[in-house]
């Protein structure tokens, strides 16, 4: 927030900021990791938020906190900056002098001032730009504030090599008019990166689904795809290609979702592969047949195994005539065309098996979560689990706060291919029982 002398708001930018670490209590922000994935870090965003906040003075509720996470920041990339507890202004310092109260939303409460989004940081920075505003209001004759605004004027930021990246505001915070932000410095748009297939010989309407920019935070599967593979298969696939998708697929599908960080992975892998967009649909919807077919085993599937199969329908862009036919009330009859494909000796091998968790199995938590990490622990050591602090090739499941979370945890997984899912899947699973042996578990896709 840019604030005028006189205390009027002037202008307002945010971004979110790419970062490589678990996010915290999310239920306080609201903002899920899969929203960083294409955000710049904050090397990207260096350049033009010092050219905004260049000459200004720096404002904060809490500043020697805000200016600290600032600092920091600007001395990893080997610039110091000058803000500093001389030269800021703290409104919840001026707010315990003044109104004798310091938390910003009592501020707001005694002011008069709508903080609907609070915690968000660009409705908070508003917050505490009418605050501002309102102290200067209260005594304009104060000389500090044009001591300040002097100073600051005075003071010249380093120059900052590092090239700018587009400011990319929260999703609830976006104009659909407006046009992309790189700070106040002019700057060029950075070139968009296309992931879509250079062969000269795709035409341009050779595509099952239009392909999109990947990884939005709503993309699907298949859009990703779309944007990396060919609509129709050149040549015949090789079935062990198919299956080591098909090996990926069901170890992503544990929870019956799949995060972002999985999306492009599968996604990727099917482009390796040279697998084309329709033999990738092909293979969704034998898995989701195959998927089907267990729920029926032992009858008609329960609430939770209908929504299981309608979560996994979603996820593959299953169409809606399969969907409704293994969700139905009735048994399902109709054949299913299978993909033969066998292991080294003949043996047909499954595409689908039920993940469920089993004694001896070592899980890492990582995020914070509803419960504490040492309730959850000691639940999971009870039921003969075996809670690990850090992840290795002998993890069989990660539990995340969030499932795109990019903490170092959830990183060292993905590198080692084991599955990661969220707290309710784990209360869910520890409500389906804690099997004995893993006699028919999957082979993990480590094993590759």
């Amino acid at each position: 927030m840019h604030v005028a002398p006189d205390g009027t708001l002037e202008d307002e930018v945010e971004t979110l900021i790419h970062v490589q670490r678990d996010l915290g209590p999310q239920s306080l922000h609201h903002i899920s990791a899969a929203e960083l994935m294409q955000a710049p870090d904050f090397a990207g965003i260096a350049r033009s938020l010092g050219a905004f906040l260049e000459h200004r003075v720096f404002v904060a509720h809490n500043a020697q906190f805000d200016s600290g996470f600032l600092n920091r920041e600007y001395e990893r990339l080997g610039y110091r900056i000058p803000v500093d507890d001389s030269d800021t202004i703290c409104t919840l310092k001026l707010a315990r002098r003044i109104l004798g109260v310091g938390g910003l939303s009592k501020c707001c409460a005694l002011c008069g001032i709508e903080n609907a989004d609070a915690h968000s940081a660009l409705s908070d920075a508003r917050a505490t730009a009418e605050l501002l505003g309102i102290f200067m209001k209260e005594d304009p004759r104060w000389t500090g504030w044009q001591a300040m605004m002097a100073g600051a004027a005075e003071q010249d930021w380093p120059r900052i090599t590092e090239g700018d990246q587009e400011w990319m505001p929260r999703r609830s915070h976006t104009r659909h008019d407006a046009a992309p932000y790189y700070g106040v410095v002019p700057s060029e748009p950075p070139a968009r990166v296309s992931t879509a297939p250079t062969d000269a010989s795709r035409s341009a309407d050779d595509t099952l689904i239009a392909p999109v920019e990947a990884g939005g935070v709503d993309t699907t599967l298949m859009e990703i795809i779309a944007s990396r593979c060919t609509a129709h298969p050149r040549f015949a696939a090789d079935p062990g290609s198919v299956m080591r998708y098909l090996r990926l697929l069901d170890d992503s599908l544990v929870s019956a979702s799949l995060s972002l960080h999985e999306r492009i992975a599968l996604a990727d892998l099917a482009s390796q592969l040279q697998l084309s967009q329709e033999e990738c649909a092909n293979a969704h919807e034998q898995y989701f047949r195959e998927a089907a077919q267990a729920a029926w085993e032992d009858g008609a599937p329960n609430a939770h195994e209908r929504q299981r199969l309608l979560d996994i329908g979603h996820e593959l862009t299953i169409p809606g005539t399969v969907i409704d036919h293994a969700t139905a009330d009735t048994l399902m009859d109709a054949p299913i065309d299978r993909i033969s494909i066998s292991d080294d000796i003949g043996r047909p091998v499954p595409l689908h098996r039920p993940f469920e968790l089993c004694e001896g199995d070592h899980l890492v938590l990582t995020g914070a979560m509803s419960r504490q990490r040492g309730e959850w622990e000691g639940i999971l050591r009870s039921l003969g689990l075996v809670p690990r602090n850090a992840v290795s090739r002998k993890t069989q499941l990660v539990i995340a706060a969030d499932p795109d979370s990019e903490s170092t945890k959830a990183r060292k997984a993905r590198s080692y291919h084991i599955p990661i899912v969220d707290e309710a899947w784990l209360e869910d699973a520890i409500s389906d029982g804690i099997a004995v042996t893993a006699n028919d578990r999957y082979p993990s896709a480590t094993s590759w």
